[in-house]
């Protein structure tokens, strides 16, 4: 009978090393995403689609077409504050990779802007009072329009057509 060479000896490794060294990995890995200052995370920016102005959008609204071409739907029953100028909601669809702010902006007329800011990736928020996005991390404010007025961020947010249709609104989010 044959017998094989003996196996090295098995190195025990110290329970205590092993989770201190990853408890201190961890702990620089929260460190570095903590927060968001300065330049250090850009955001992701999406290419915008051409939109238009928003009076163009308004008085010239496509026609919204299916789920297939791109078109979400966003029923008024689920977000009431839509139905009036002036009201806004947060919108998350992951399935149809859409993340708005969608605000009617005036009788008849929607926006739907990218909820994330493009200078610090935060969520930017609806200032009814100055008819304005806010971004509450670095203080950049995005026209109806995605325009930057005020920095640090120096690229618009995208926009998206939004048209009503019955008791609901309908953004175009290509693919």
């Amino acid at each position: 009978m044959k017998r094989l060479p003996p196996s090295p000896p098995v190195q025990e490794v110290d329970r205590r090393a092993a989770l201190h060294t990853l408890l201190c990995g961890t702990c620089a890995l929260a460190t570095l995403g903590a927060g968001c200052g300065g330049e250090w995370r850009e955001a992701v920016v999406l290419d915008a689609p051409d939109a238009g102005a928003p009076d163009e959008a308004c008085s010239g609204a496509p026609t919204p077409g299916t789920p297939e071409e791109g078109w979400v739907e966003v029923r008024l029953a689920d977000h009431p504050a839509l139905r009036e100028p002036g009201g806004q909601a947060e919108v998350r669809i992951p399935q149809a990779l859409l993340d708005v702010v969608l605000v009617h902006t005036a009788p008849g007329c929607y926006a739907a802007l990218w909820r994330i800011c493009t200078h610090g990736d935060c969520a930017v928020g609806w200032l009814p009072a100055d008819g304005v996005l806010e971004c509450p991390c670095h203080g950049s404010r995005f026209g109806q329009d995605g325009r930057v007025l005020t920095g640090p961020a120096t690229r618009p947010l995208a926009t998206f057509p939004a048209v009503r249709a019955g008791d609901s609104v309908f953004i175009h989010r290509p693919r």
